[in-house]
C-alpha cells in the first residue's frame, strides 16, 4: 500500500458497513498534494506574500474514491503582501479526514514573512509559521481485534467501552525562498519541535520534521514571426523526506493561451515510482483552476479502478494596489 500522504494508525476501520481490512504498519505523515503549488504557502511558509498582492487558495483531494470517502483533505489559504511588515502574512487551514471522518487532523497556521532583495533581479524571503493542530478519533464503528470472535469471526464488541480522543498541540515551521521573474527555489523545514500528537499521557507519538526542497523555471517559447510569446513550459522539482519516507517529485507544465496540461511523477525512494500524475486546468493573471487524477503505478494498487486520487484546486489573486510593497519589486512567476 503506497499513499502519498500518509499511512493510518495500527488499526481497523469499519465505515457505513465496508471494512477496510488488513493491518498495516505506518509512519505519520503529513498530506502531501499532487498539485503542489495550488497552495504554496502550505508547501513553503516562505511563498507567503510572493505574488505581490492578496491571493487565496482553495483545494480538495480525494484518495482512493473506490473505497468511499476514506483519505479526504480540504484546504484554504490566504496570504498577502504588507508594507508595514517588511514582508507578508498569511493563513492556512487544512483539514485531513480518514475513514468518513472517524480520525481527523485539523491545523491551522499563521505565518509572517519578511523579503530581503540582493539587487533588482533577485528576491529572498523567509517564512515563519506558528500553527495549531486538533487530532480527533471517533471510536463508534472501529473495529478492535479482542472483539472478534475466534470461532465464528463475527464482531461482537470491544471488551471495554473506549470514549471519543481529542488531543490539540502546537507546531512550527521555517522556510526560504529564492527567485527571479523566471526561476524559483526554496527549503522548508516543518515540525520543527516534533510535537507529541498522541491521544495517551502515558505515550508520546512524535510528529517526524518534514523537509522540502523545491525548485521550477518559466521557460516562455516564442512564435518566431510575430515575436509573441507561444507556448510556456515550466518544468518543477519536489524533495520531500519525513522520517523514513523519502520522496522525488519531478514533473512539467505546458501552457498556451492559459490552458495548461502537465504531467508528474512520484518516486519513492524506498519502494520506487508510486504514481503519475496528470493534470489539466487555466490560468490567466489573476486565476489558476486545476484538476488532476493519480494514477497509481505499484502492486497491488496498479490491477484496481478507483484507487488513485482526485484533486481540484483554485487561486484567485486580487488586483494590485497603487502602493508598493517591498515585496512588490519582483513577483514569483509562481501563482
Amino acid at each position: 500500500m503506497f499513499r502519498s500522504t500518509r499511512q493510518i494508525s495500527t488499526f481497523l476501520l469499519l465505515t457505513s458497513g465496508s471494512l477496510i481490512t488488513g493491518i498495516v504498519n505506518i509512519y505519520s505523515q503529513d498530506p502531501v498534494l499532487s498539485q503542489y503549488y495550488s497552495n504554496t504557502i502550505y508547501l513553503n511558509p516562505a511563498f507567503t506574500g510572493s505574488s505581490g498582492m492578496p491571493r487565496i487558495s482553495m483545494g480538495y483531494r480525494n484518495q482512493y474514491p473506490s473505497m468511499g470517502q476514506v483519505f479526504v483533505d480540504y484546504h484554504a489559504a490566504f496570504d498577502m503582501p504588507s508594507k508595514f511588515l517588511g514582508g507578508g502574512f498569511g493563513v492556512n487551514i487544512l483539514n485531513d479526514v480518514q475513514a468518513k471522518g472517524q480520525l481527523s487532523n485539523l491545523r491551522i497556521d499563521g505565518i509572517y514573512s519578511h523579503a530581503v532583495i540582493f539587487r533588482a533581479e533577485i528576491e529572498m524571503i523567509a517564512g515563519l509559521q506558528a500553527s495549531y493542530v486538533i487530532r480527533s478519533l471517533r471510536t463508534d464503528g472501529l473495529i478492535m481485534p479482542d472483539g472478534i470472535d475466534n470461532l465464528t469471526g463475527n464482531y461482537i464488541g470491544p471488551g471495554e467501552a473506549i470514549s471519543d480522543q481529542t488531543v490539540g498541540f502546537p507546531d512550527f515551521a521555517a522556510g526560504v525562498l529564492f527567485f527571479t521573474r523566471d526561476w524559483y527555489a526554496g527549503f522548508a523545514l516543518h515540525h520543527i519541535t516534533a510535537p507529541n500528537m498522541s491521544f495517551s499521557r502515558s505515550y508520546r507519538e512524535a510528529l517526524p520534521r518534514k523537509y522540502t526542497l523545491n525548485a521550477g523555471i518559466i521557460i516562455p517559447i516564442f512564435e518566431k514571426r510575430f515575436g509573441r510569446e507561444y507556448l510556456q513550459i515550466s518544468p518543477n522539482l519536489v524533495y520531500i523526506q519525513q522520517g523514513s519516507q523519502r520522496q522525488v517529485n519531478v514533473g512539467a507544465e505546458v501552457m498556451r493561451k492559459g490552458v495548461f496540461v502537465g504531467v508528474w511523477c512520484r518516486q519513492n525512494i524506498r519502494f520506487g515510482l508510486g504514481a503519475v500524475t496528470a493534470v489539466a486546468g487555466y490560468q490567466d493573471k489573476k486565476m489558476r483552476f486545476g484538476y488532476s487524477y493519480d494514477f497509481n503505478t505499484s502492486l497491488p494498487w496498479i490491477t484496481s479502478n478507483g484507487t488513485g486520487a482526485h484533486e481540484i484546486s483554485f487561486t484567485w489573486r486580487f488586483s494590485k494596489s497603487d502602493k508598493k510593497t517591498k515585496m512588490g519589486t519582483i513577483n514569483c512567476p509562481k501563482i
